[in-house]
């Protein structure tokens, strides 16, 4: 997959998609109850991206925030993952994803997060970034 979104629409399209989310009753309940925050440390560019589970919020935010896990992956790695089409159990054990601190933290949020794949597919959608999905790299192929 050649495209991928920037650092800014990458904040943008996961902050949308955490307040898409809060209009789903099961998904706010599940989040406010794990109140875990990550960060999301991408590479080629770096950006740090903030997610705070009992907010339901992400943002763009700095590598001395404080977290309870830390993941380092490239920027394509993020937007796959959150398309659904990367195992972040796999990636790690291929030294794809790297997590430091709390890794139940972690574990505890991806079925979760499962739930937001659809969301932020659609959010790319709205924002006229299609090119940047992998479903969009498999019909052109």
């Amino acid at each position: 997959m050649n495209n991928v979104p920037n650092p800014d629409e990458m904040f943008q399209f996961v902050r949308t998609t955490f307040h898409a989310a809060r209009s789903d009753a099961a998904i706010v309940e599940k989040l406010n109850g794990m109140n875990t925050v990550l960060k999301v440390i991408t590479s080629d560019p770096e950006s740090v991206l903030i997610i705070d589970t009992a907010r339901q919020d992400a943002w763009q935010g700095g590598l001395d925030d404080a977290s309870d896990a830390t993941l380092r992956m490239s920027l394509e790695a993020a937007n796959l993952f959150w398309q659904g089409e990367l195992n972040l159990l796999a990636a790690m054990t291929r030294g794809v994803v790297r997590v430091q601190g709390k890794k139940s933290a972690l574990v505890r949020v991806l079925p979760i997060a499962a739930k937001l794949f659809p969301l932020y597919v659609k959010t790319v959608k709205e924002a006229g970034r299609e090119d940047v999905l992998l479903e969009a790299a498999r019909s052109r192929a």
